[in-house]
């Protein structure tokens, strides 16, 4: 993956090869463990039960917090040494429960030679990784990009644009011929910032593959980073001229995430900006429409085009835990090809790095060639040094649409917070 973080595990990798199934007569895999995540998270269960099958006798009981409530009821957990045994975290240092924050207070159990470390790529592990040590299972990403309905593409006689100038023509005519391009839903915060990172990713990556790299070890910073800079700039101008295009229905800044996705299942629009976690909610306000997926282009070489991901559910396991053995062997089971691809289908996400059995799903065939060949890079905010700068984006990025602001000012007031951070 483009933008990996790089990480070098602490002691050496060992044990079976991933895809192999932890033993049932392994030594110390028994008892009960507690298994901690937000609501809606559909591989857990079937995870939990084969687990179970898979060594009789062991119990997990799954613990799960509505998402608004979960970050602040673990922690608190944890720092009372009562928390579950196994968890659901992020990765970076953006929350209470994110990953780096966490090992950093010593509450995570090292994971760095568990046998799944070395098939995950340098990315999964290094948004999870601090001090050069894994401290999680990073399960599948998800694409973002435009996911469209392929059967009006073709009535409307366009196709995918490969190009930032062909992403502009298509977006005149098909709004020409009264058909929302592109629906956004620019009233739920951090949609605002989507199309623009996405922009940013290929405007940095196709100069720079190593910057999440030259990034963490200092050789870069978003405060005096040039190409940051100026990728960022040159975004937001590309931002403003896809909305100058109608490539956007009028008013996105007062559509939610859920009305412009009506638009789609509507048939009003062609396709919706989403994170691919959304795909399933798209379908099911539809289910006769058929559709797939592509990547917004921001230069004129479809060469420099990057997938920007996101990340997907993650899990590490308490240092304290009362059952450790059992706890680390629920994580290495997870950490199973056949495990990860589950997880993955049942987001419609992908595994982190593809294997040679990897199958992209369809609706997601379209950013199968930029996944494939790991062109492919995580949302900026992923490296962000905390949650501030993102508030400061989507406030800029919205004023920007709304013609409350211009380009210059917008990105000043990101780096400004930067600065501050």
């Amino acid at each position: 993956m483009i933008g990996a973080l790089l990480v070098t595990a602490a002691t050496a990798l060992t044990a079976c090869s991933s895809g192999s199934s932890v033993s049932a007569s392994q030594d110390g895999i028994s008892g009960t463990i507690r298994v901690s995540a937000q609501t809606d998270q559909p591989f857990l269960q079937d995870a939990a039960d084969q687990f179970q099958k898979l060594h009789p006798g062991v119990k997990v009981q799954l613990v799960e917090s509505p998402s608004n409530t979960y970050q602040t009821t673990i922690r608190a957990q944890l720092d009372a040494k009562h928390a579950p045994d196994v968890m659901f975290v992020w990765g970076g240092t953006g929350n209470a429960m994110a990953t780096q924050q966490l090992a950093k207070a010593g509450m995570l159990a090292d994971l760095s030679d568990r046998p799944w470390v070395k098939n995950m790529g340098d990315t999964a592990n290094g948004l999870v990784s601090y001090d050069k040590k894994v401290y999680a299972l990073n399960t599948y990403a998800n694409p973002t990009g435009v996911f469209y309905n392929t059967d009006m593409l073709n009535k409307l006689g366009v196709s995918v644009p490969k190009t930032f100038s062909e992403l502009l023509a298509f977006c005149k005519d098909v709004s020409g011929k009264g058909v929302v391009p592109i629906a956004m839903g620019n009233q739920t915060g951090y949609l605002n910032t989507e199309v623009p990172l996405e922009l940013v990713n290929t405007l940095i990556y196709s100069k720079n593959k190593n910057f999440a790299e030259d990034m963490a070890a200092g050789k870069e910073k978003w405060t005096t980073s040039d190409l940051w800079v100026s990728s960022l700039t040159k975004a937001h101008e590309l931002y403003l001229q896809m909305n100058d295009a109608k490539c956007f229905q009028p008013n996105s800044t007062g559509y939610s995430d859920q009305q412009a996705r009506q638009l789609v299942a509507q048939e009003k629009a062609l396709g919706v900006n989403i994170i691919s976690a959304a795909a399933q909610g798209v379908q099911q306000a539809n289910p006769k429409i058929k559709y797939d997926m592509f990547e917004i282009p921001a230069t004129e070489n479809p060469a420099d085009t990057i997938l920007t991901m996101n990340t997907g559910a993650s899990y590490a396991v308490n240092k304290d835990s009362t059952n450790l053995k059992t706890a680390i062997a629920f994580i290495d089971f997870m950490g199973e090809d056949k495990q990860l691809s589950a997880a993955s289908n049942a987001a419609f996400g992908v595994p982190y790095k593809a294997s040679p059995n990897t199958t992209v799903m369809d609706g997601l065939k379209g950013i199968e060639p930029l996944y494939k060949a790991d062109k492919t890079a995580l949302w900026a905010t992923n490296f962000w040094p905390n949650a501030e700068v993102k508030q400061v984006m989507i406030a800029q990025d919205q004023n920007l649409i709304l013609g409350k602001t211009n380009v210059t000012d917008a990105v000043n007031a990101v780096q400004k917070a930067f600065a501050g951070s």
